[in-house]
């Protein structure tokens, strides 16, 4: 289902519809009609402005029904967006008259624009579309409104954009009481899952085993278990903790998961170009063909005509560096805990993290240029004019970001809230489902209102234990076992799937990126980025470039999406909330134990050179990675500690050893990552305080005869 409407301001000249014969006039009898809109728009005149209303069946199912408002008089037309990360709209001037469309395929065609809009591509590839609420769009001459914002528009062609999405000025904004948020947050996907039930008769879920989608998974089962097929990536893709996890859950609530095999072709580039050609705006990700078959398996094989997915659930929960802006701005006494944190999570000083939190709240605050930014692996992607857009574009919306921090934001809220309408942009999708829903609760807006609202200081981990995304954990902890709701980050088989594209699709995606297409939009492959071997492709950089060419390569207008049937949920059963699990009251390291490690890690950082050993093939110990990792996160609150991995497991290591443990500081590989990692290793398990999202193993073409639990003097 299409938007598809002509505003023309001027009565004297008959609107030009770019060959829209179907649509209809909405003005009084007795005047020029300043609106025109197709059959799939409400549409009403009262004495007064012509006021049109539109959404999508295919749209997140938000409990903020707003639809798409436009007001219209022959001064002005009002465009007002929900914030619905799918609710774009694209605009385009045909003379006089304003043409306006939910699809840019379908405008970009009506008006003739076929070249792709550089400025537009930058915007893309930023990711970073949602700050600024006015945008060129892939095609020249065509902008685009963003959710959450309003546009006002004259008939001179000027346009004013305000946000009509504005959480932070509720009262509660940045204030709000864990369990309050808790409570919140858990009532709200409650009401989610009962809405999404309502609107659709059978529902799939992609279910991995992870907290996102088991969460998601909890919230539908409980409502209409009979109604929700939960569906899992099969072809031995996953990691063993996501099995058992999955197994857990299954056994919890009775029921039971089909996985899903993937085909030997086409593959991950040729589902790129799949999508694509029907998508309304570029779509990728690593799972692509994997998500394209599950979509298809769910709609010919189970009868579903909507998927719920558990995406986002990083984007906006996950605790990141931008949370001590707001704590060095607001709340300074709790940097020291955090700082162990994240020093820990990206292996770094905590003094740099400082550093660069200070460097963002001087340039916030007017003090100083905006900070510098680190050169990626897609920048060796980009020719240099195109290079040169995409630093424009980063600028502008780090100003866009800076002016709603002037407003109330905090930092941290911000980055939630640009990552979450980023979705999208990685949702499944599949040609043989193209009229199929797909659901991200865990992005909708009222949802996430919850974490926004959430006190910053309740973000920093004051009790051991603490995981990433503690909010929703402890919302969990109500439908979950607590052994899965506090679970460590598991991670997925995307290392898997990068592998197998360098192996087998290395050709067809150097055709692709390559390609004229490519070439228009600016990028340039570098010639080293022939090897399978170059960096660039062990990573995910390459995706949404891929997913831009792959998308302007596709002229052809997506199909129309069908409505679906709506059906009544059932009510849901009962269910007590369990105890807190012990490891909220679990006592901590004390502060000499802190000291101690601390002076062994800066030890370690000045003896250089020394070996490490590899990994063995062993089991992670759960209860001893916590304490040790509440240890190492302490410990990194000191100026001169390294959170890096090998100064810090060797550092670990010792300090077992000292207290007549046997253990030491092994090297290995993580999966779908280049260089190696290390953690510590003791008689039975292993222990990896940085949190690995994907398994760890022993490096290539070494052996465990190397491994040794010799005196610190003789092991690094």
């Amino acid at each position: 289902m299409t938007l598809r409407a002509v505003w023309a301001p001027d009565a004297a000249t008959a609107a030009r519809t770019a060959g829209w014969d179907d649509l209809l006039a909405t003005g009084h009898a007795d005047e020029a009609a300043p609106l025109h809109v197709n059959a799939a728009l409400a549409a009403r005149h009262p004495d007064g402005p012509t006021v049109a209303y539109w959404s999508d069946p295919a749209w997140q199912a938000a409990l903020d029904t707003t639809p798409i408002v436009l007001t219209a008089t022959a001064r002005e037309l009002r465009i007002e967006l929900p914030p619905v990360w799918r609710a774009e709209i694209h605009l385009a001037w045909d003379g006089a008259s304003l043409l306006i469309s939910s699809d840019l395929r379908t405008l970009a065609w009506a008006v003739g624009a076929r070249t792709p809009d550089p400025d537009g591509a930058a915007a893309f590839l930023t990711g970073e579309r949602w700050t600024r609420g006015l945008l060129p769009s892939l095609f020249r001459g065509v902008l685009t409104l963003q959710p959450g914002h309003a546009a006002v528009i004259r008939p001179d062609k000027t346009i004013r954009v305000e946000a009509t999405w504005t959480p932070h000025r509720d009262p509660a904004f940045a204030s709000q009481p864990l369990e309050a948020s808790t409570v919140q947050l858990r009532d709200r996907l409650d009401d989610l899952a009962d809405r999404i039930l309502t609107r659709h008769r059978r529902v799939a879920c992609l279910f991995s085993g992870g907290l996102d989608s088991t969460l998601i998974a909890a919230a539908l089962l409980r409502r209409a278990p009979e109604r929700v097929v939960l569906l899992n990536v099969g072809s031995d893709l996953g990691t063993p903790a996501e099995e058992r996890l999955r197994d857990r859950f299954l056994h919890q609530y009775g029921a039971t998961s089909e996985p899903v095999d993937l085909p030997a072709k086409p593959g991950l580039v040729a589902a790129l170009r799949d999508v694509n050609a029907m998508t309304a705006l570029p779509t990728g990700s690593p799972f692509a063909a994997a998500f394209e078959e599950i979509l298809a398996v769910a709609h010919a094989d189970f009868d579903c005509d909507a998927i719920a997915t558990g995406d986002g659930g990083d984007e906006v929960f996950a605790e990141r560096d931008e949370l001590l802006v707001d704590l060095l701005a607001r709340h300074p006494r709790a940097l020291p805990t955090a700082l162990g944190h994240h020093a820990v999570r990206s292996q770094q000083r905590g003094l740099e993290a400082l550093k660069r939190a200070h460097r963002t709240l001087r340039y916030l605050r007017g003090h100083a240029p905006a900070p510098g930014r680190t050169a990626s692996v897609l920048d060796t992607l980009l020719g240099d004019a195109l290079a040169e857009r995409v630093i424009s574009a980063r600028a502008r919306a780090l100003h866009a970001d800076r002016e709603r921090w002037l407003q109330g934001w905090t930092w941290s809220a911000l980055g939630s809230a640009r990552r979450a309408a980023a979705v999208p942009e990685w949702e499944p999708a599949s040609t043989q489902a193209p009229g199929m829903a797909v659901l991200s609760p865990l992005v909708d807006a009222q949802l996430i209102a919850p974490a926004l609202a959430l006190r910053r200081t309740a973000l920093q981990p004051s009790v051991a234990g603490f995981q990433s995304k503690w909010l929703l954990r402890q919302a969990a902890l109500a439908w979950l076992d607590p052994q899965i709701a506090l679970h460590p980050k598991i991670g997925s088989a995307d290392g898997t799937i990068l592998q197998a594209v360098r192996a087998d699709e290395h050709g067809d995606l150097l055709d692709l990126l390559g390609s004229t297409t490519a070439q228009h939009i600016g990028l340039r492959l570098p010639s080293e980025a022939d090897r399978p071997e170059h960096p660039l492709w062990h990573g995910e950089e390459w995706i949404r470039p891929a997913a831009l060419t792959a998308w302007l390569d596709q002229p052809a207008p997506r199909p129309q999406q069908p409505s679906v049937t709506l059906s009544s949920p059932l009510a849901p059963p009962a269910m007590e909330r369990p105890p807190l699990p012990a490891s909220r009251h679990r006592r901590r390291a004390s502060r000499r134990h802190v000291v101690a490690l601390a002076v062994l890690n800066v030890a370690h950082q000045l003896r250089p050179g020394t070996s490490v050993p590899p990994a063995r093939v062993t089991a992670a110990d759960p209860r001893l990675g916590e304490t040790l990792t509440d240890l190492a996160r302490r410990a990194c609150a000191f100026p001169l500690v390294n959170g890096a991995s090998q100064p810090m497991s060797q550092a670990l290591a010792h300090f077992l050893r000292l207290r007549g443990r046997r253990a030491t500081a092994v090297c290995g590989v993580q999966e779908g990552r280049p260089g190696p990692r290390y953690w510590v290793e003791t008689a039975t398990a292993h222990v990896d305080v940085h949190g690995a999202e994907t398994p760890l193993t022993p490096a290539p073409k070494m052996t465990g005869a190397h491994l040794s639990n010799s005196l610190p003097t003789e092991r690094r």
